[in-house]
């Protein structure tokens, strides 16, 4: 338990700490909790009690001590029927959805990106209608953004502006969140158990971007632009990005790129067995190499975690790891893994970032 904290403060963190635990663990017995945390007996039941009150964790058995004979009753998470709408923003496309606060998607349409947000929520209005979900029904709304989630940085929507006005429209908390720094804390909370340990996520799409976890936790920088690889120049005398620099490496290799210099789609690309569209795919993988191993040599990451669109095709997954090895002899095969999330990556960041701040984290009422 940690000192120099207020005692509103401790139990909260305490609460979120058991939270956490049967996130990882599955269901588990107050002894087992208190055992495995640290915190007395006691303190345990105090904040199990408390959380079943408010219908946030269940009982769902008994299990039998041989040692004493002793019965203990088993807790597990209860995600009950808490829904979350997402909206989660691409340069390219916006992917709407209702999902379980567990991370089970209910369903989820995609079209293309527009900077209009009234047609936005409107389009989010419409996936409820269409699977007979009232907005009372809703638990909280999930925004992910391109760009900086404050609204200032380069992103393509005024953040503040769909902040308001989804919370005009829906009267429920709001959790408003980077799409890349979102889906980080989708594989930290629905997958891997990383530790301590530091690790780079790495998101190659329509767009190309980036979010380190040290400590079990999703850092974040001056305006969470930490560590931002897409926005690293490669090509001084390349394009000008929507930063406002000039040749960054998602102007250079992002999905829009490799179309523009193709002239196909993104699939048919990276299933290519055209020489010249090989040649044109390996020296953007290249040019990624060096970015990511440079990055990771930077902050010792442990971990390298991949997901996005182009890493759909095992290939490339497999050349990338083969370049960043080549870069920097001590990175390993098993070290550069493919996010267990990726194919849910259209809609479980929004889920991610409702389940931290309004299930797993939740404050003193």
């Amino acid at each position: 338990m940690k000192t120099g904290l207020n005692m509103r403060s401790v139990k909260a963190e305490n609460r979120s700490l058991v939270l956490y635990l049967l996130q990882k663990n599955g269901s588990m017995s107050r002894k087992e909790i208190a055992q495995s945390l640290g915190l007395t007996p006691a303190a345990v039941t105090k904040i199990c009690n408390d959380l079943i009150s408010r219908g946030i964790l269940r009982e769902t058995g008994e299990i039998t001590k041989a040692c004493k004979g002793r019965k203990e009753i088993l807790l597990s998470l209860n995600f009950g029927k808490r829904l979350v709408l997402g909206i989660n923003a691409e340069t390219t496309h916006i992917t709407y959805s209702l999902s379980k606060l567990s991370g089970e998607v209910i369903s989820a349409v995609t079209s293309p990106f527009t900077d209009d947000i009234d047609a936005v929520l409107k389009n989010a209005q419409e996936l409820l209608q269409n699977n007979g979900i009232k907005k009372k029904d809703i638990f909280s709304v999930g925004l992910c953004v391109v760009g900086s989630a404050t609204g200032k940085g380069y992103g393509l929507w005024n953040c503040k502006e769909l902040y308001d006005k989804a919370y005009k429209e829906y009267g429920v908390p709001i959790a408003i969140e980077n799409n890349v720094r979102a889906f980080a804390q989708s594989e930290m909370l629905y997958s891997d158990d990383y530790g301590n340990e530091a690790v780079l996520f790495f998101k190659w799409g329509s767009g190309i971007g980036s979010a380190i976890a040290a400590d079990g936790k999703i850092l974040s920088g001056n305006d969470m632009g930490i560590a931002e690889i897409g926005h690293y120049i490669i090509n001084p005398a390349g394009k000008k990005c929507r930063c406002g620099r000039y040749g960054c490496l998602e102007t250079e290799a992002g999905e829009d790129a490799l179309v523009s210099l193709t002239k196909l789609r993104l699939e048919e690309i990276i299933a290519s067995q055209d020489r010249d569209v090989i040649n044109i795919l390996d020296e953007k993988i290249d040019a990624v190499a060096l970015a990511l191993t440079n990055t990771a040599t930077i902050l010792n990451a442990k971990k390298i975690v991949l997901f996005g669109s182009v890493f759909s095709n095992e290939t490339v997954v497999k050349k990338l790891k083969k370049q960043c090895i080549r870069y920097n002899g001590n990175l390993t095969d098993d070290m550069i893994i493919l996010s267990k999330q990726n194919e849910k990556i259209g809609y479980i960041g929004p889920v991610a970032i409702c389940s931290k701040k309004f299930f797993f984290e939740l404050q003193e009422d």
